[in-house]
């Protein structure tokens, strides 16, 4: 796979540690937490570890190549069908892969604010 920087094999065994640090804290993973969820962010983890950096030129889209390399070989955690790996995140509520989509408030735009005046304004109503 191509990536858009060289990255050294041990710069992408250090960003993993680092995302794991940053997502098996208690309030996501409990004390009580069943393996499946500890396998579940570190597979998030390794994702993005391995293949942030993937590249797309003209002819080839290497996060989708990634992407289907890894649902291919890596079975035991389920991404969405729909989509690349990249495209989910986990909600930790619900403790399952959700569209990044989800995370965007919607947007109103204000009829009444002129739009040269409402440049730095924003309505944002959360469902």
């Amino acid at each position: 796979f191509k990536k858009i920087i060289p990255v050294p094999e041990q710069s992408l065994v250090q960003m993993l540690c680092f995302l794991l640090e940053c997502l098996l804290i208690p309030e996501h993973t409990p004390p009580d937490s069943h393996k499946d969820l500890y396998e579940l962010y570190f597979v998030f983890a390794a994702v993005w570890a391995f293949g942030g950096t993937m590249f797309q030129d003209q002819l080839v889209d290497y996060r989708v190549e990634f992407s289907k390399w890894w649902v291919t070989e890596f079975k035991s955690v389920k991404f969405p069908a729909q989509g690349t790996v990249f495209d989910y995140y986990i909600d930790p509520e619900s403790k399952k892969f959700e569209p990044w989509a989800k995370m965007i408030p919607k947007f109103e735009m204000d009829p009444d604010i002129p739009l040269q005046v409402g440049a730095d304004v924003f309505v944002f109503v959360v469902p």
